[in-house]
């Protein structure tokens, strides 16, 4: 039985000495002060959030009963006209070589770095990040201040083909990092990636979420008719923001064949969500569920999610 694998995990650091970086902002708002930190232990000590977080999602994964590994994600930043890390207006890093140590830590992770094709030296990044093992790259184009669709990006796609590396790409609205802008997690965007043959794995399967201006779960759809190499994950549509698509993306013909298992953590699934389609002994049983791995496939499943969601992974990324 090939393995479950999670494609969605975020790698939360901030500590300097690990070369992380989080703004002022960010570490001020109620989501990290409350939801991550206060969960992960940081009382001020960066460097003790940064062993705790990565020990903590790792026993999480190693203790869970449905998930076998996860893809534990890096997040680059924001860069200037001379390709240089933009600080000023970087609101999170984590780099590569950061998340390669949690990763050589931890069996329990794939190796998932982040590149902003904007960096001075991106293509020399990819060559290096897949000679360390990288599983696939990721992006947050709205935080990370690029359109994907710019014709410069070509050779990037290029090298993508030519080292066999999926690009998770986040469409749709963005919700915890501050974004430049919201309109460049457009799937339309990735068109020439698309028209280059690089394979795409859209982030949240192109769902805006719940009460946002601009949908582009419509345009996601027609994209999926016209580009076989266009996959995308279920990241975070068990949770407050994208659930209301569930019911969308399992009438859909053909639609689970080209997407794979995601959770988006630390993003919580929420059993409660589902109230008449679990019904109140699956409701009472998952809602106490501690592992959020498990809770996030128990959910699906009992919704109706068919089993190759959650071994397609280990199939497209080439992992046994």
């Amino acid at each position: 039985m090939p393995l479950v694998i999670d494609t969605h995990v975020h790698l939360i650091a901030i500590a300097e000495s690990n070369g992380a970086f989080m703004s002022p902002k960010l570490k001020k708002n109620p989501l990290f002060k409350i939801f991550i930190g206060k969960k992960y232990g940081w009382k001020g000590d960066d460097e003790l959030f940064d062993r705790n977080y990565a020990e903590i999602v790792a026993r999480t994964v190693r203790e869970s009963k449905t998930t076998d590994r996860a893809v534990l994600l890096a997040l680059d930043g924001i860069y200037d006209n001379q390709g240089k890390l933009d600080y000023a207006r970087t609101h999170a890093y984590v780099p590569n070589d950061h998340c390669r140590k949690v990763c050589d830590m931890y069996p329990e992770f794939l190796f998932g770095p982040s590149v902003n094709p904007n960096r001075a030296d991106a293509l020399d990044e990819l060559d290096r990040v897949k000679s360390l093992g990288a599983v696939l790259i990721k992006w947050l184009s709205p935080s990370q201040d690029f359109d994907p669709s710019e014709k410069k990006y070509m050779p990037f796609y290029k090298k993508l083909v030519s080292l066999k590396l999926p690009l998770l790409s986040h469409t749709g609205y963005e919700h915890s990092v501050p974004v430049t802008n919201q309109l460049l997690g457009d799937p339309q965007l990735l068109v020439p990636a698309l028209q280059e043959g690089v394979t795409i794995i859209a982030g949240h399967a192109g769902t805006s979420g719940h009460g946002h201006p601009v949908e582009f779960f419509g345009t996601y759809l027609e994209m999926l008719d016209r580009y076989p190499n266009l996959y995308g994950d279920l990241a975070a549509v068990t949770g407050i923001t994208r659930f209301g698509y569930i019911a969308k993306m399992l009438k859909r013909s053909g639609f689970m064949d080209r997407h794979i298992h995601a959770t988006d953590y630390p993003a919580p699934p929420m059993a409660l969500l589902f109230p008449r389609k679990l019904g109140a002994r699956k409701l009472a049983k998952i809602s106490f569920t501690k592992n959020l791995f498990d809770k996030d496939v128990e959910i699906k499943r009992a919704l109706g999610f068919p089993e190759t969601v959650f071994h397609k992974a280990a199939e497209l990324l080439g992992i046994q």
